[in-house]
């Protein structure tokens, strides 16, 4: 049954507070125009999962439920679980109290600062409280004290006083003329305030660190080497020559100079068509979500240049020097033979995927995120071994259906309190038709080993 309700300014018309996390004073009435307030705001909008999870817990607690409010309840009452749900394998419910939490404080820290209820999801409980808001009462005389007389006012308090007035009729027409020229500017900002939200939040267990305003994001593609030979009056390649610091030790470095003659380079004049159309829509998602992204090209990328910032390597790791001495350890490593090797296979996982040729029929991709090489960033890694690869993976990771498709899977093992500094590896199958990807499906993923989050 559902408490009495009482005014949030009389105190004595409420009991509710003696059995339910509620202040003295507040009505259930208020709370539930609280709640609703909340779920109208920007954030809860865009996230039916929070708000789903907010009104169950709100509304529980309410009908003197609230101890009821369990892990494995809200599962299956908010997240969809089956009655066989096991929190300790799954604990998506922890990750989405923690990200509950931190947006119930977003709230009140902005839009919410005002309002009259406070509520509020303690770490450790699933049961939320309620109470007033403290207002600041800093610029009002305490309750029950004495008005003070004015002293009579001298001629040269009179002379201030004038003064002051035609200070303030100056400052005023500036004021009306800085609001009429600033009219345009407002109605800019309503139709942009007006216009969907720039970052879906779906988004944000990948991209969150990369698209951070105050943190440069760079992002590394390969640089194949081609080589002049003036005698025979052209430019090549062979696609197994690939390190520009250690070309001229290799034989097959010598064995083209036997052919074609003296040869001339290394130069930078092609980049692979896969991985330009890749790059442009790298750099599309981001600038729709208002963050610039910076793309070199690997053989003008350093470590001085990009260490500071948040990282992402795409395309074939053996046209990406710097790639290779990346300091992370990779469970899906290719080959020089273009085949993936599983370092940490799984039970049902394969040891080795075969792809031997990029105009195979099917491909593989590997995406993989790690912490970076400063504190609060972090390191993306887009690879295949072949263009149709690169366009695929890219679509995947930037696409809202595979993205959500991409988060199911890694939530179920991303422990609470990580979200924005979590890792993970995961491997991609790729259908290719004459060069155009047209499938890409999820293989498997890997995750760091963690300790048992219990509870």
């Amino acid at each position: 049954m559902k408490p009495e309700a009482a005014s949030i300014d009389n105190p004595s018309q409420t009991q509710v507070g003696a059995d339910l996390p509620i202040e003295a004073g507040v009505s259930t009435d208020a709370i539930q125009a609280q709640l609703e307030k909340i779920l109208s705001s920007v954030d809860f909008t865009r996230s039916e999962r929070l708000s789903r999870f907010l009104r169950y817990a709100v509304e529980q607690t309410l009908q003197g439920r609230g101890e009821q409010i369990k892990e494995h309840t809200l599962g299956i009452e908010v997240f969809d679980k089956t009655l066989s749900y096991d929190p300790r394998i799954d604990p998506i419910v922890r990750v989405e109290a923690t990200r509950l939490r931190s947006k119930l404080k977003e709230y009140y820290a902005t839009q919410g600062r005002d309002d009259p209820i406070l509520i509020e999801l303690h770490k450790g409980s699933y049961m939320p409280a309620f109470q007033k808001q403290e207002q600041s009462r800093a610029d009002f005389p305490p309750l029950g004290a004495t008005p003070t007389q004015p002293a009579p006012r001298s001629p040269r308090d009179w002379k201030m006083i004038a003064l002051a007035a035609v200070l303030l009729l100056a400052a005023g027409a500036t004021f009306w003329a800085s609001v009429l020229h600033s009219r345009n500017l407002s109605l800019q900002r309503q139709v942009e305030a007006a216009k969907p939200p720039v970052t879906e939040r779906e988004f944000d267990l990948i991209w969150r660190q990369f698209l951070a305003p105050e943190t440069p994001t760079f992002v590394v593609f390969g640089s194949p080497l081609f080589f002049n030979s003036r005698q025979a009056g052209f430019f090549l390649r062979r696609h197994v020559l690939n390190d520009p610091a250690n070309f001229q030790s290799d034989d097959n470095f010598r064995l083209l100079q036997e052919r074609v003659g003296p040869l001339e380079g290394p130069r930078y004049d092609y980049a692979e068509m896969g991985e330009t159309i890749a790059l442009q829509r790298l750099t599309a998602f981001f600038g729709r979500r208002g963050k610039t992204l910076t793309a070199l090209p690997a053989h003008v990328a350093t470590w001085e240049s990009i260490k500071d910032g948040n990282l992402i390597f795409l395309g074939a790791p053996r046209m990406n020097p710097l790639l290779r001495k990346l300091p992370v350890e990779q469970d899906f490593e290719w080959g020089a033979d273009n085949n993936i090797y599983n370092r940490n296979p799984q039970p049902g996982e394969e040891q080795t995927y075969i792809t031997s040729d990029h105009r195979d029929a099917v491909t593989y991709a590997v995406i993989a995120c790690f912490p970076g090489l400063r504190p609060n960033r972090q390191i993306l890694l887009l690879t295949t071994h072949s263009a149709p690869g690169t366009m695929a993976v890219v679509d995947y990771v930037t696409g809202l259906e595979s993205v959500r498709a991409m988060t199911g899977k890694l939530q179920l093992s991303i422990p609470e309190g990580s979200e924005g500094t979590h890792s993970y590896q995961m491997l991609l199958r790729i259908f290719v038709d004459k060069g155009v990807p047209v499938k890409t499906e999820y293989v498997t993923h890997h995750l760091p080993q963690q300790p048992s989050d219990i509870r």
